[in-house]
């Protein structure tokens, strides 16, 4: 099969091109967002932010998703040690968190001495809710996805906590095209009302994003004072992987499974893939997160084909955690087959999620920018 000459995408890739020299369209598209980044002066873009929350004087300076993971342990630790930010750390409890991630969990703490929240929703309708995704979409993701915006935004309303900082990436995390993987709200919502929920039950727990605020939510929010700004913190420091695992086990006393795994969070990420693979055969998410590291010069090509290859021989099989997800939720094994006739396709195109900010809310917007810009 061919793959680029750069990274380790392969022909198949959804809407993958190659130039003169074998270099796919991916790898100049993240040369153009991140070859010549400067990292000195977004930093200083961040602490402007940072700044700015800590002079509103509220009780937390930034609300923190955590699940448990690499990235989202390194924000809580850089917040505290780094920038002396009060965060509130929340998670999201979606049935499926691994004794590994509620140890660190509970470690991280208390070591770094912050205010932690387990959010549960209600277990059986989110059994239900994660029997509909699979039965119907092939995947169960995107309700944990809208578990952690559920966690986030009932967080951030409740204490007006003024930025949300989050550890995912642009630069080094996968990035799934919209023809592999959704979980776009729109998307979740459509699946559930087709599974018989109604209305209340499915906006109860899908809440609005950002993205899907109309303008007049917007100038509300703005109004009262209560919006918020939400910080990759990735997409502003150098998040080098080594350094990370550094802090995390001499730091934090941070375990792990298997250092092989981003995701030691989720004790049920061999049945994601698993199921991703029969949708799409032989497709290996890590893939596109080796691709970002080999741009990121963090991993050589020839490492990350190796490790891809491992996975190859892997993740094509029934995971062992297979009967036990399926006893969890109440499904068995028919459940899961006929996978590739299941899709976030099947309710939701490209177009939809693409997010088109109305003349209006540009014009609304002018007055705010000048406003903005007179403050600084």
């Amino acid at each position: 099969m061919k793959r680029c000459t750069r990274c380790i995408l392969a022909e198949d890739f959804p809407n993958i091109k190659f130039d003169s020299n074998g270099v796919c369209n991916y790898c100049h598209q993240w040369d153009k967002e991140w070859q010549y980044f400067d990292y000195e002066k977004s930093e200083a873009e961040l602490m402007k932010i940072l700044n700015s929350a800590k002079k509103k004087r509220r009780k937390y300076d930034c609300l923190i998703p955590y699940s448990g993971g690499r990235d989202s342990s390194y924000v809580v630790y850089l917040c505290k040690e780094k920038y002396d930010l009060n965060p509130m750390l929340v998670t999201f409890n979606n049935l499926f968190m691994s004794e590994h991630a509620i140890k660190n969990i509970n470690s991280m703490v208390e070591i770094m001495d912050v205010e932690h929240c387990f959010v549960t929703y209600k277990p059986k309708v989110l059994k239900r809710f994660y029997r509909a995704a699979i039965e119907r979409g092939g995947e169960f993701c995107s309700i944990c996805a809208a578990g952690i915006n559920y966690a986030k935004i009932v967080y951030q309303k409740l204490y007006n906590i003024p930025i949300v900082i989050t550890g995912t990436s642009g630069r080094v995390d996968e990035q799934s095209p919209f023809e592999v993987n959704c979980t776009h709200p729109l998307y979740v919502r459509r699946l559930l009302s087709s599974a018989g929920f109604s209305k209340k039950e499915i906006n109860d727990y899908v809440i609005e994003r950002h993205f899907e605020w109309g303008l007049f939510e917007k100038i509300k929010r703005k109004i009262n004072r209560n919006d918020y700004v939400e910080v990759a913190l990735p997409n502003y420091v150098n998040w080098n992987n080594q350094e990370i695992e550094r802090i995390l086990v001499q730091e934090l006393k941070w375990t792990t499974s298997d250092d092989a795994r981003d995701h030691i969070d989720c004790r049920f990420v061999s049945v994601k893939n698993y199921l991703k693979n029969k949708q799409i055969p032989n497709f290996i998410f890590k893939q596109e997160k080796y691709s970002q590291l080999i741009r990121d010069n963090q991993l050589t090509r020839d490492e990350a084909l190796e490790a891809l290859n491992k996975l190859l021989k892997v993740e094509s099989r029934e995971p062992d955690e297979i009967d036990e997800f399926l006893d969890f939720l109440g499904l068995v094994k028919d459940d899961t087959e006929n996978q590739e006739r299941k899709s976030h396709l099947n309710f939701i195109n490209k177009e939809e999620v693409e997010v088109h900010e109305s003349l209006s809310l540009r014009l609304a917007s002018i007055p705010w920018k000048i406003y903005k810009v007179l403050r600084m």
